[in-house]
């Protein structure tokens, strides 16, 4: 009996450690908090897809719409960008957008300074801004969609074309990376003429 006790005791012990790690794992941060680094997709970034890859770019079934950006740009024109995402079922949901020259230089600056739902993303390389969901902004505002207002202020002197890119993950919410369908969307903006 004693020979049997103790393997009892080991694989109990097992047990509960493991119940323990779990319970640990559930407790972590949720996705949305650990995104850090570039995803946007453009210039030979990879999107959201390089995590959450049960399915393909753009599936049909949800959207993701980008408004406000206009055609032309001028010198120290401000926009307000609008990011809509809707998908049935969507647990959880975040985006991350960027603005570039086609040379990959940034274009402009984000000011996100009155939304709690948006933050710039910490440890953006080579100086670049990538404005992005925070933790509170990754709740959808309603069932099946969301949004978020993004603030953007051309540069006084434009350069060339601006590229916008921008992707969102429309979640189920369950904190891995699989059942999550992945947006993205680039956007070509000429200046106006005289705004070189």
């Amino acid at each position: 009996m004693k020979i049997l006790y103790l393997p009892l005791v080991t694989i109990a012990a097992g047990l509960l450690f493991s119940a323990g790690q779990s319970a640990t794992r559930t407790a972590s941060p949720a996705y949305p908090e650990h995104l850090t680094g570039a995803f946007t997709g453009g210039f030979g970034e990879q999107t959201c897809r390089s995590c959450h890859f049960d399915y393909e770019l753009n599936p049909a079934g949800g959207q993701l719409s980008v408004t406000g950006i206009p055609e032309t740009i001028d010198r120290g024109e401000r926009i307000e960008i609008q990011l809509r995402l809707t998908r049935d079922q969507m647990g959880r949901a975040g985006f991350q957008l960027a603005a570039r020259y086609e040379d990959g230089i940034q274009a402009g600056s984000f000011d996100i300074s009155e939304s709690n739902r948006i933050i710039l993303t910490p440890s953006a390389p080579d100086s670049l801004e990538y404005v992005q969901h925070s933790s509170a902004g990754s709740k959808p505002l309603g069932d099946g969609r969301t949004s978020w207002t993004v603030n953007w202020k051309a540069p006084e002197r434009i350069t060339g074309n601006v590229v916008f890119n921008v992707v969102a993950n429309a979640a189920n919410g369950d904190q891995s990376e699989f059942g999550d369908f992945i947006y993205a969307r680039e956007i070509r903006v000429q200046p106006q003429k005289g705004a070189r």
